[in-house]
């Protein structure tokens, strides 16, 4: 299916950067700057494969990778590319993931001419003991750099990516990075749990003993202490991660991430790149992850896609449920019956009441919501209430 009508979330993936990271499982290659060009000419030969003059694209959101090793004239290159076959929206929000010390001025006010009104910065941690336990390049005085630097270029929409749960880190060290990156007044913050993933250098060095994770007790107090500190600091959490000035409930988006809430809302997205995923109407697909052949099948004329699915009703609904309760607001019930023809209730039935006796799910307003001490326990609890539908 390579033409598509409905408004979506567009993802563009540059698998480039300046050094892997200990704990990267991303798709990303180091150096290779001779593949840059060769690169966004199989891009923009995927572009014209799904991109036509119907479709409407409401968000795009440009990550790596490091995007931003390409000139910034490249990245100004595949926005117009973007624009010259589909129709992006009034006011589309336009997302750069970058890292901090990785992007100059000019670059910053390029990246403003072009459209591109939102900066993602993977600060990762206020503390450069942490940074480099997780291979990072940069230094906490970078981050502070990059944010005045992004300020002063015209940014007024920042967020911080951050993450806990490291090596060596205790509740307190915890405390201070989130003190420090609200000092410097982003609007939005992500703040993850160390995932450490199977392959990674990271992984290699804890299963040896060289490093040491803080256990499951003291990464709860660390997300329990997202949850109190970030939102009477005036951060409003929408998502069990994701915490944004303005946007509380009843009011306006506020800084949320728009794109983001495609997933989460199970909207439609399309993903172009290696190890992109795509989402339209009941259909799923995966790009492969290998570089060199996703260019050598688009110089063919072939799709570089790797699997394929269709959605079946029950898993559909089982996955608008799991992702909608990763919001505060819970899955949209409206949407769901209308998508469905069922209501929440009637789908989860007697299996939430004990969760709701528990102290882990709330139900309020026709949805369910996952409580902070449901955060906790999220797989648990989505296992105990999806199992029959998948």
């Amino acid at each position: 299916m390579r033409k598509i009508k409905q408004p979506l979330a567009l993802y563009i993936h540059i698998p480039f950067c300046r050094r892997k990271c200990l704990y990267c499982d991303f798709l990303s290659y180091p150096g290779r700057k001779e593949m840059f060009p060769v690169y966004l000419k199989a891009l923009e030969l995927e572009m014209e494969q799904y991109l036509n003059s119907g479709l409407k694209v409401a968000t795009i959101f440009i990550g790596g990778g490091t995007p931003t090793v390409l000139p910034a004239e490249a990245v100004t290159r595949i926005l117009e590319k973007v624009r010259g076959l589909a129709e992006v929206l009034p006011g589309a929000e336009i997302t750069i993931e970058a890292n901090p010390g990785s992007v100059t001025k000019e670059q910053l006010a390029l990246f403003l001419q072009a459209g591109i009104n939102r900066l993602s910065l993977g600060a990762q941690s206020g503390q450069d003991t942490f940074l480099k336990a997780l291979g990072r390049s940069h230094t906490v005085k970078e981050v502070e750099k990059t944010v005045v630097a992004a300020r002063k270029s015209g940014f007024t929409n920042i967020n911080l990516d951050l993450i806990y749960g490291l090596p060596g880190e205790m509740l307190d060290d915890w405390a201070r990075t989130l003190k420090w990156a609200v000092s410097l007044g982003p609007q939005h913050l992500s703040c993850y749990g160390l995932q450490v993933e199977e392959g990674t250098p990271l992984a290699r060095m804890v299963k040896e003993g060289r490093l040491t994770l803080p256990d499951d007790d003291e990464i709860s107090e660390m997300f329990l202490l997202n949850t109190e500190f970030l939102p009477a600091a005036g951060y409003h959490q929408y998502e069990i991660s994701n915490f944004a000035r303005g946007g509380a409930k009843g009011t306006a988006m506020g800084y949320r991430c728009r794109h983001n809430l495609f997933y989460w809302k199970y909207r439609d997205y399309l993903g172009l790149g290696p190890d992109a995923y795509s989402c339209f109407s009941g259909n799923r697909w995966a790009n492969l992850r290998d570089l060199d052949l996703y260019i050598k099948l688009l110089n063919e004329g072939k799709l570089p896609v790797a699997a394929r699915e269709r959605i079946s009703k029950q898993q559909g609904m089982a996955e608008f449920i799991m992702l909608g309760l990763r919001l505060t607001e819970g899955p949209d019930p409206v949407i769901f019956k209308e998508r469905w023809g069922k209501s929440l209730e009637a789908v989860l039935g007697s299996r939430a009441l004990p969760l709701i006796d528990g102290g882990f799910l709330r139900q309020e307003q026709g949805t369910y919501q996952l409580t902070p001490e449901g955060m906790l326990v999220s797989n648990r609890v989505l296992t105990e209430l999806l199992a029959p539908l998948l």
